[in-house]
């Protein structure tokens, strides 16, 4: 059998440009993100299959945007507004030569007051 089998034990992520928010039909940035894993949400879990050269991971995150909920907490909105988002991010790519991954996927994002019931996102591959 050629795949590995792990589970993700850290991820400390930021992103200080922030990604764009398109919220009521107007677009914004959402200043700096920060991504962790989501110790509630239950485990992170990935496979490496050597045979196909191919990288599997799931990360359960929350993302929080500081910057935007001091901004919604300064406005008066409500508390629910300004807490962390949390998803599911499903990724797979390849193994390279180096034994990195090139991951690229799809984030389905769990109900928050902020986005109805329509928040997504997608993770590119880094460089």
């Amino acid at each position: 059998m050629n795949q590995v089998l792990f589970r993700v034990a850290n991820l400390d992520a930021a992103v200080p440009g922030g990604i764009p928010v398109e919220w009521r039909g107007r677009e914004f940035s959402s200043g700096p993100l920060m991504m962790a894993l989501d110790s509630e949400a239950g485990p992170s879990l990935g496979s490496l299959d050597y045979s196909e050269r191919r990288a599997r991971v799931e990360f359960r995150v929350t993302m929080a945007f500081p910057e935007l909920a001091r901004t919604l907490e300064d406005l008066g909105a409500a508390a629910e507004f300004s807490e962390p988002l949390r998803a599911v991010i499903r990724s797979e790519g390849a193994i390279l030569d180096d034994h990195s991954f090139a991951l690229s996927g799809s984030a389905a994002v769990a109900e928050h007051a902020m986005f109805d019931d329509h928040a997504r996102g997608g993770v590119l591959p880094g460089t």
